[in-house]
């Protein structure tokens, strides 16, 4: 098992399958077998009329080549594991995104927070645009087994407030960046 499987896929597959965590009735459409020679989403969910097409990514080195894959994701065209071989009109993409242990222990993922809200805030139009475009409905952050999500649209609004909070502040050293980018995901992110 990888370490996206193990870190990543797995809890997000936990966190839909219980109802009281996920707020719905989800059914697993498809996962695949073996995680490092799969082709296609790493995780598909479905519910009536609602199916979520999940890429995910376990970071723990460079933060754009992660970023690629997720960007990419939709834009493959991979098809659904269904009958047809083409996407159902309730298909959305989402990406999930979890990261690995520090040297004191604890997660990385307010580091993530930083350099995901920096990308965004460079070209917030485009991002808009990617949304819409290529039906990106979710961003599920996982942690310790826990997962939070949020709309795609959400953090681009955040990512334009984190943009206006950067341009205040003096001396934009990254803990400056990373101490604001979680102060603006901390009250939207609810692990569960």
């Amino acid at each position: 098992m990888t370490k996206e499987e193990e870190f990543v896929v797995e809890p997000l597959q936990k966190f839909f399958l219980d109802r009281t965590r996920s707020g719905a009735d989800w059914k697993i459409l498809h996962r695949p077998s073996f995680g490092t020679a799969a082709t296609g989403w790493d995780l598909q969910m479905e519910r009536h009329n609602q199916v979520l097409l999940i890429e995910a990514k376990y970071i723990r080195g460079p933060f754009a080549a992660s970023l690629a894959g997720l960007v990419i994701s939709p834009l493959s065209n991979r098809p659904e594991n269904r009958i047809s071989l083409y996407r159902s009109w309730s298909a959305v993409s989402c990406w999930a995104i979890g990261s690995g242990y520090s040297t004191v222990g604890k997660y990385k993922l307010r580091n993530v927070y930083q350099l995901l809200l920096d990308y965004f805030s460079r070209n917030l139009n485009f991002w808009k645009s990617y949304a819409e475009t290529l039906r990106v409905k979710y961003i599920f952050f996982v942690e310790d087994g826990r997962v939070a999500k949020m709309t795609f649209e959400d953090m681009v609004k955040i990512a334009a407030v984190y943009k206006d909070e950067i341009c205040k502040i003096v001396k934009k050293t990254p803990e400056a960046k990373r101490k604001i980018a979680g102060q603006l995901l901390a009250d939207r992110l609810k692990f569960k």
